[in-house]
């Protein structure tokens, strides 16, 4: 597949127009996200549940979908849908996993609020903080990868890792105003996924 890139007819492929796109939503990912809607069918395969289980969770009110027109799912149900699945792949019941999940959320809504009040000034100063902290991480997970880990499990790991490096990429470049409060939430999120990871290799090698 070719795809035009200006009127002067040059032209890039698919996974050129890709990169370049992904770049373009790094600064725009916020207003496209807060208008996105899927159906019950689709947001059950983005979530990877089952529509039967994303209909269940939203009868016994674990989940709300949008009131308005088909009651399709926004993007803030979703993250709770993969919040509440990655505590149930975890051993905790649907109960107590919506439970965990609405803790984390309104911690999460508490340390928005905390940002909001931040000078541009301090918030720089937060997200150098949080970087600094995934930086750390990173070169301990480096140190504590241990040889006897399963290939599986190693596998995981370095993926991880590569995905958690790019997360701190993004804050190296730089940013201001709400852009810099989503990278300090994301940081934030990057550094508490690690130290679990760093965790579950930890158990591995014993």
């Amino acid at each position: 597949m070719r795809v035009a890139l200006s009127s002067e007819g040059e032209h890039m492929g698919e996974t050129e127009t890709r990169e370049v796109l992904s770049r373009i939503l790094i600064a725009n990912d916020g207003e496209v996200l807060t208008r996105l809607r899927l159906s019950a069918a689709e947001a059950a395969r983005v979530c990877n549940v089952t529509p039967r289980q994303l209909i269940y969770w939203t009868k016994k009110g674990l989940v709300k979908a949008s009131a308005e027109g088909d009651h399709d799912y926004d993007v803030y149900a979703m993250e709770k849908v993969i919040r509440i699945r990655q505590a149930l792949a975890k051993g905790y019941s649907l109960e107590k996993a919506a439970q965990l999940v609405q803790r984390d959320i309104a911690t999460l809504q508490s340390e928005v609020k905390r940002l909001d009040d931040l000078s541009a000034e301090e918030l720089e100063d937060e997200l150098r903080r949080r970087l600094e902290k995934l930086e750390e991480r990173v070169a301990q997970l480096r140190r504590s990868l241990p040889a006897t880990l399963s290939l599986a499990r190693l596998r995981r790991a370095t993926a991880e890792l590569a995905r958690l490096e790019e997360q701190g990429a993004l804050a190296s470049a730089g940013s201001s105003g709400e852009g810099a409060k989503a990278l300090v939430l994301r940081l934030g999120r990057a550094v508490d996924e690690l130290e679990m990871l760093l965790r579950e290799v930890s158990s591995a090698a014993i």
